[in-house]
């Protein structure tokens, strides 16, 4: 019956060991697209290392587009290049850092389900790695923001598995922020690609990590360091109980080799059973101390099953203290039973993805083929020194154990002071976001502040332009006439005006000075006062030319004024215009609507210019319109101008009607234009009208 349970457990020892290269195959996988079918089978494996060169020539295509994953995706119009992506591959095509390699492989059936070993031969960039349309690995930190990228500088073993004999498609979804400078320093930008048997691979792993070890867990003094080591680690820190564990094993393992060597040196037969009866006693706590080791790493293994487990196993160890050879064959089916219930510990670690589950996995295997074999050699089914394998696979697995341990210690430490790294930044965050937050709320308060105040002072310029507007138009024989002004802003930059001679002539003037605002209030303000100063001394060109010196003298930069001036003397009119629009003349012999257009520059320019006027008779029923641009650049919703025309015929609709009437018709133009948008110019309209009776 014993003979049973051992051949069972052996059993499940291999399937445990078979699994574990399962699970570990399983974090890797990796993908492949089209170009030509490249064909890799068990004589491709060459050299010592059984490698596999696979072509450099892949399909490429320059950009990113997660659709060229699929394995379905349509490539034949790719170009096919060189995954190293040299200087002469890079003549043929366009590239900007990003772009995506296709290519189909087929494995034989040797090789098919066989985990293969992806050997990066080269890689200058980072690169996602797609099989059959799913991603199965990441080299580097991949990422479109050419500034988050992280080249990838590892060097980690990715296992690749095809699953069938059937074409598979790989496909790597490449970057390289730095080609310029790679292309500068290497002479290429991108990667290259081997696979290689994933066994023999492993194989060497295992080999270099035994002999590194194998020799130093033989000595005492090892296993002291270590037991000293994590049992301050835990007397230090008691919530790490795993610590606590950890050193009571090798403590154990130090007292087993201790025993033995006595029991070596032992003279009298008393003493030889109580150095056997001790090691044997140890042997037993040294598994108990392991597997409890084992769930306090298993974080979903409960603690009372654990505490259970740990408390059959002392009285086990006690009893077998009492009775060493009594029992032999119960004694290692109980080993046997700790043994199994290490590996499926370590199984539902592999099982739940435990991070370096594998390090303890390595060292628990030799540590489990020790035993195994200490039960065959102890029951004479193979010869061999048991004291030997012993100290090789618990010494093995003890390095492992300690390995993890400070590894994890480590991982945990890193996260820690990446999560107060975090909270730091965030910290510092947080106060420069209420420092911004603090500086903007004064800048709020600062920029209203100037804008009541900017407001106040255009409230009084303002109410100081309005002020310098005659507050009605003049009652002169002979004439019908009237005005209209609507400014677009606070203070406008249109201007309107009159004198009365002692003949009884009337002089008319309408101005529009560039912008609006201050600079265009001071600058009616000065029209004004050169206007009237002016206007009983000089012609109309002299006039247009004095007030263009005034106003140049007062230095305000790019700004000039338009300016029309029409003087009225009975049937004669005299019209002279500086930089404004047309003034239309409605006759009502011809009953037709003519532009006065006379060329001029605006005043307060540099320029001594000839300005020109024209001169009318008017008779009954005729009308002139003055009007500056704010009218006939008025825009409607769909950002469309008035013009001209418009305003002509409604001149030509209104004759019959009074200047004040006339007025209120292209007011109404204006309005239906606008369809109730708020003017962008002032605008200002004046109409003369000889009366027909």
């Amino acid at each position: 019956m014993g003979k049973i349970h051992i051949k069972y457990l052996v059993l499940i020892l291999l399937g445990v060991l078979f699994t574990t290269q399962a699970v570990v195959a399983q974090d890797t996988f990796f993908q492949f697209d089209d170009f030509e079918i490249e064909e890799i089978s068990e004589e491709s494996l060459t050299g010592s290392e059984r490698l596999i060169y696979i072509s450099d020539r892949w399909k490429f295509m320059s950009g990113d587009n997660m659709e060229w994953a699929d394995p379905e995706f349509e490539d034949s119009d790719w170009n096919v290049i060189s995954t190293n992506l040299t200087v002469a591959d890079l003549s043929f095509v366009e590239w900007d850092g990003i772009g995506w390699f296709r290519k189909k492989l087929k494995v034989s059936h040797e090789l098919a389900g066989k985990p293969l070993a992806l050997v990066i031969d080269r890689h200058l960039g980072a690169s996602e790695i797609y099989l059959n349309g799913e991603k199965i690995y990441e080299l580097g930190r991949f990422s479109t923001n050419p500034d988050r990228v992280e080249p990838y500088s590892g060097n980690e073993l990715p296992v690749i598995v095809f699953p069938d004999t059937t074409v598979q498609s790989l496909a790597v979804r490449f970057v390289n922020p730095n080609n310029i400078e790679s292309t500068r320093i290497f002479g290429n930008n991108g990667f290259r690609f081997l696979l290689a048997d994933w066994k023999s691979h492993q194989n060497q792993i295992l080999s270099y990590i035994s002999s590194w070890t194998g020799i130093s867990m033989f000595y005492a003094g090892v296993l002291l360091t270590f037991a000293l080591i994590h049992l301050l680690l835990f007397i230090f820190y008691p919530k790490e109980k795993r610590n606590l564990y950890f050193s009571l094993f090798a403590g154990g393992l130090l007292l087993i080799t201790y025993f033995l060597y006595r029991l070596e040196l032992a003279s009298y037969t008393f003493a030889t059973i109580s150095f056997l009866k001790f090691a044997l006693f140890f042997e037993i706590i040294v598994i108990v101390f392991a597997v409890r080791l084992m769930y306090s790493i298993n974080e979903n293994q409960k603690s009372a099953y654990a505490n259970v487990v740990l408390f059959i196993g002392l009285l086990i160890a006690t009893f077998f203290y009492f009775y060493p050879t009594d029992l032999i064959w119960l004694r290692e089916l109980i080993i046997l039973i700790f043994v199994a219930e290490l590996l499926r510990t370590l199984y539902l670690m592999y099982r739940s993805r435990k991070e370096g589950a594998w390090i303890i996995g390595a060292g628990m295997i030799f540590f489990v083929i020790g035993l195994i074999l200490s039960i065959l050699i102890n029951f004479q089914f193979l010869s061999g020194d048991v004291r030997i394998i012993n100290m090789a696979g618990s010494g093995l697995l003890i390095f492992s154990m300690s390995i993890f341990l400070s590894r994890d210690f480590a991982v945990t430490r890193k996260r820690l002071q990446q999560k107060l790294t975090e909270v730091q930044e965030l910290s510092e965050r947080a106060l420069e976001q209420e420092r911004i937050g603090k500086e903007r709320e004064i800048e709020k308060r600062l920029l209203e502040a100037e804008n009541e105040r900017k407001t106040a002072e255009l409230e009084e310029a303002r109410a100081l332009q309005i002020s310098m507007l005659p507050k009605k138009m003049p009652s002169v024989k002979g004439y019908d006439l009237a005005v209209y002004m609507d400014t677009a802003t606070e203070v406008g930059g249109d201007y309107y005006d009159y004198s009365t001679e002692q003949d009884g002539s009337l002089v008319l003037a309408l101005g529009d000075a560039t912008g609006h605002g201050l600079k265009a209030g001071i600058m009616v303000a000065a029209a004004k006062s050169y206007f009237h100063t002016l206007v009983h001394e000089a012609d109309l060109k002299t006039m247009l030319k004095r007030i263009s010196s005034g106003l140049r003298n007062l230095n305000m930069h790019l700004m000039y004024m338009g300016f029309i001036l029409a003087k009225c003397r009975g049937s004669k009119v005299e019209i002279a215009i500086a930089g404004m629009p047309p003034v239309l003349y409605y006759s009502k012999k011809s009953n037709s609507v003519e532009q006065i257009l006379l060329k001029g520059l605006p005043l307060g320019g540099n320029v001594d210019f000839p300005y020109q006027s024209r001169s009318l008779d008017l008779e009954k029923g005729d009308v002139l319109l003055l009007m500056s641009d704010g009218l006939m650049e008025l825009f409607n919703p769909k950002r469309e101008i008035l013009g001209i025309q418009k305003i002509e015929q409604v001149l030509l609709n209104s004759v019959d009607f009074s200047s004040a009437d006339i007025i209120q018709q292209i007011k109404q133009l204006a309005e239906t234009w606008s369809a109730g948008w708020d003017p962008e110019d002032d605008i200002t309209l004046m109409v003369l009208k000889v009366p027909e009776q």
